[in-house]
């Protein structure tokens, strides 16, 4: 985004402009203390005629790269504003190359010290590397009701035919077959480890993902269902394969459509990491205070904007039109303390999978399940905290006469599984585990016990 200001010939002959032969121009280097660990942060500063232009990208979080609304250079004191986010840092450059500042975020503020030093990411020493004690297939099937062919890799034990298999089912947003967030697969570490123990593994890239067809964009989680009830069908066709013994395991919302298509008869069992197990208004609505409290975001501003969005997440249900949505939301938002937020809220409620989790509500689901259960969360997940989810599908699936049903939290474990200190996203790529041990060993031998 351009800058907003153009410096002033005054300035541009003057000693006050950035100086000590400095230039500032280029990718910038640091680190936020997080509590136990770093968080990088990278600026690319750019110069056009006299008008700055940068992106801000935190990797340990996302590879995207964050427009920032203005850039400015004076008497050494550096200023990036990014209105979006909220976000504005200031900094001295120093004799020494080190630019020295702050920034502030919803009212909080932090020490940031830049430089032109790049910042190491952390191993991720889980990863699996070959040679493997089994056999990893590339595979293709077709979704006819979708009319679209998926892509994935089935992980076969060296075992006779008849072996146990599951489908991983990926969690909200586009997903490869690994499930790859911030350096991070933690679907490649769970295929691997579960075929060491003798376990079947497909997992395969989301629809309009790699080498899967369709458009993601445009899908619901009914539409998802589809492409994982192809997955089994798959499954049934291959001859290593028990065919009653076809089981999922599906991650955040990609539990919820494991409770879907359990309540179908389709599998044997299924597994849910951080499953969902109330509705989905409900579901952000926590998430949403647990993220920001976690933040030290005030607890008024945490229900303004729960208020506001809940009443645009029901615009979002009722909207027929992308216009209606995006009048209605701005209607709402506009003049309120929550009003930068416009754009934000409506870029994530116009998609057609968010909309549809809107409308999920697993007890129509969980009345239906009689198969066996394992749900599974972390205490420190604020994505999909715990206590509500898992007290949700224990209470529900067991009222119904489902008496198959475990569950169980892990004490400091996060939303990837990960082993955390707060439990907020922006940890993930910081973390060298992937996936906890134990979590991996309880699903293991609790499929074994099926």
């Amino acid at each position: 985004m351009k800058q907003l200001w153009i410096l002033s010939v005054l300035i541009l002959f003057s000693v006050s402009s950035c100086s000590y032969s400095s230039d500032i121009t280029g990718k910038w280097y640091g680190r936020i203390d997080m509590g136990g660990f770093n968080m990088r942060i990278v600026f690319d500063i750019k110069q056009s005629g006299y008008e700055y232009s940068a992106t801000m990208q935190s990797p340990d979080q996302t590879k995207e790269e964050i427009p920032v609304t203005a850039v400015t250079c004076e008497d050494n004191k550096l200023i990036i504003r990014i209105d979006n986010i909220d976000f504005l840092y200031k900094g001295k450059v120093g004799k020494d190359g080190i630019i020295r500042g702050s920034f502030t975020q919803m009212g909080q503020t932090q020490q940031l010290d830049l430089s032109h030093t790049a910042i190491a990411s952390v191993a991720h020493t889980q990863e699996p590397m070959p040679p493997f004690p089994y056999q990893a297939e590339e595979v293709t099937f077709e979704n006819n009701e979708a009319g679209i062919r998926l892509a994935g890799t089935l992980t076969l034990p060296q075992s006779p035919a008849g072996v146990t298999a599951v489908v991983l089912i990926s969690g909200s947003g586009p997903q490869n077959r690994n499930e790859e967030i911030l350096g991070h697969k933690p679907f490649l570490v769970l295929a691997d480890y579960l075929t060491r123990q003798g376990i079947a593994v497909l997992r395969f890239d989301d629809r309009g993902v790699e080498e899967s067809q369709g458009d993601y964009s445009k899908a619901t989680l009914a539409d998802f269902a589809t492409d994982v009830k192809a997955a089994v069908a798959y499954l049934k066709t291959r001859k290593e394969i028990n065919k009653d013994k076809i089981g999922l395991i599906g991650h955040s919302e990609g539990g919820g459509i494991a409770f879907m298509l359990a309540s179908q008869k389709l599998p044997a069992f299924i597994i849910t990491l951080a499953g969902v197990g109330i509705t989905g208004p409900e579901l952000l609505a926590i998430q949403r205070k647990a993220l920001f409290q976690a933040s030290a975001v005030p607890d008024e501003y945490i229900d303004q904007f729960n208020a506001y969005m809940a009443k645009a997440q029901q615009v979002a249900v009722e909207a027929k039109s992308a216009y209606e949505l995006r009048e209605g939301i701005t209607k709402i938002f506009t003049g309120t303390p929550v009003e930068k937020q416009i754009e934000p809220a409506i870029q994530q409620l116009s998609s057609p999978e968010i909309v549809s989790f809107l409308q999920y509500d697993p007890k129509e689901y969980f009345k239906n399940i009689q198969c066996p259960v394992f749900a599974l969360n972390g205490m420190r997940d604020l994505q999909v905290p715990s206590g509500e989810n898992l007290s949700a599908i224990l209470n529900s699936i067991t009222a119904n006469g489902n008496k198959n049903v475990r569950t169980k939290p892990y004490f400091n474990l996060n939303h990837l599984f990960q082993t955390a200190m707060t439990g907020l996203p922006n940890e993930y790529g910081a973390i060298e585990e992937t996936f906890n041990e134990e979590a991996l060993r309880d699903l293991s031998e609790w499929i074994k016990e099926r």
